[in-house]
């Protein structure tokens, strides 16, 4: 090892470790081009980087972790190079999730005719909101089905994080949602963690739209010409981001397991076990909603498969955003008005994997480790808390734990948030399933509002798949 700050602390290689590290990235990285100059498909490619990304991530950490070097320095720096791969493609996706979010509501709102959009926004939010309470539903069953107990994952929260959960903790109901209306526009367009605030302020903008089209159309039209110009302008540039995606993955799934390394994932094995069980059962709920509303379960995962791998890569629902609406238009045959308002609510409002299954799952643990009585009652309590808590939770990386606060302050249960760190200390390997079921979530959702609405392209949806030359 070299121990000047030369290679410690501004290169970040200073060992062996780090250096192969470096160089199986190259070249897992090189090798994905290869596949990509054969004209490999996409969705091939996309399989292969999960798998490559996975066996780097568990080969460093088998070889490093019984070595001090690796633990005191490698770990460090391999995460930091790696995240230059990693979280600068996720960078560049979440971007562009803020101008997807406004230019998406205001093309839906202004070209709703009538008054479809009352009949829009009051289906999405029973639909979102109700699948969100199916899988609270599913969150406390699998608790019990494994037979987690609280006290099992009792640890510190590091400070940083016990400050935030407390911060949201000591917020009131009413407080909690004050909080999402916007009081300024430039602020709340440079954070990704504002998306409600950014669908309230597009939907204004919107509505003046629509209004100025009957009062004053020539004024208006040249702006919303700029809007449209600017949505086209936008698609183009997420086009070009997406075809890095096969090389962000093998970064992401790859960097997830080193930083956390093997040992902490074992330890938590029970409560991942339950959490990703309670994914596969909320995924089989969605079989049966699709076959209720006539879509065939099989099509939807196969059209779906590349965006979900791509969220459970990138842990970003709002990241996943841009390429969810293009799935939804381009392959499932919802309507781009439907696409757009459910897709984009859904980064927000109702995500199944964070702010239902795991609020719900945690609410569960708690209760049992204080010694609440687990009746009837208090399951109602758990689902209706959730499902409430769930409205304006925003899509990004660390989601989940404001949902999973805002639910234990519902049940009455704040005081315990300093102490179950365990489960937080293993958030990125269980938030990879949270953040693909939030997604799959929303899509099936738009799919069902689609269907309810009358807009539903069945034979686009039942259309092979096309081949995309921006892709490929």
């Amino acid at each position: 090892m070299i121990n000047s700050p030369f290679f410690t602390q501004f290169l970040k290689v200073s060992n062996l470790f780090t250096l192969a590290a470096i160089i199986l990235l190259v070249l897992a990285l090189g090798f994905m081009k290869v596949l990509k100059d054969k004209r490999t498909s996409f969705s091939k490619r996309m399989i292969i980087a999960l798998v490559i990304g996975l066996g780097l991530g568990i080969a460093l950490d088998l070889v490093g972790s019984s070595n001090q070097i690796f633990i005191d320095h490698a770990r460090t720096e391999i995460t930091v190079w790696y995240g230059l791969i990693g979280t600068g493609f996720l960078k560049l996706v979440q971007l562009l999730a803020i101008p997807v979010v406004f230019l998406s509501i205001i093309k839906v709102v202004v070209d709703v005719q009538g008054d479809r959009i009352k009949s829009l926004t009051g289906r999405t939010f029973v639909t979102l909101l109700g699948t969100t309470a199916i899988s609270s539903v599913i969150g406390i069953f699998v608790v019990k089905l494994f037979n987690l107990q609280g006290v099992s994952f009792a640890a510190d929260l590091t400070a940083a994080k016990a400050d935030r959960m407390t911060q949201v903790a000591a917020q009131s109901f009413p407080e909690f949602f004050l909080n999402l209306i916007p009081s300024n526009i430039i602020q709340v367009m440079g954070d990704n963690g504002s998306i409600v605030s950014v669908v309230i302020i597009a939907a204004m903008f919107a509505s003046a739209i629509r209004f100025l089209k009957v009062k004053k159309p020539d004024q208006v039209a040249p702006f919303v010409t700029l809007l449209e110009s600017l949505k086209v302008t936008v698609n183009s540039v997420l086009t070009n981001v997406i075809k890095l995606m096969p090389y962000g993955v093998v970064a992401l799934v790859s960097n997830t397991i080193i930083a956390n390394g093997i040992q902490s994932i074992l330890g938590m094995l029970g409560f991942i076990a339950a959490l990703y069980t309670g994914v596969i059962l909320m995924m089989l709920v969605y079989v049966v909603i699709l076959i209720g509303v006539g879509a065939n379960p099989v099509t939807f995962y196969k059209k779906a498969f590349t965006t979900l791998l791509f969220a459970f890569s990138s842990r970003s629902s709002v990241g996943t955003l841009p390429y969810t609406l293009k799935t939804l238009e381009g392959e499932m045959g919802v309507s781009g008005e439907t696409a757009n308002f459910v897709g984009t609510l859904g980064t927000s409002i109702g995500m199944n994997g964070c702010a239902g299954v795991f609020p719900a799952m945690l609410g569960t643990l708690i209760a049992g480790a204080v010694g609440t009585e687990m009746n009837f009652s208090f399951f109602v309590l758990v689902v209706v808390v959730v499902t409430v808590g769930s409205i304006g939770i925003a899509g990004v990386p660390g989601t989940a734990t404001v949902a999973a606060t805002v639910t234990l302050n519902g049940l009455g249960f704040g005081h315990t948030i300093s102490s179950i760190g365990a489960i937080f200390g293993i958030d990125p390997i269980i938030d990879m399933g949270r953040t693909m079921l939030n997604v799959c979530g929303s899509m099936v959702s738009a799919i069902v509002v689609d269907k309810w609405d009358g807009t539903f392209n069945r034979e686009a949806y039942n259309a092979p798949m096309k081949a995309s030359s921006d892709e490929e």
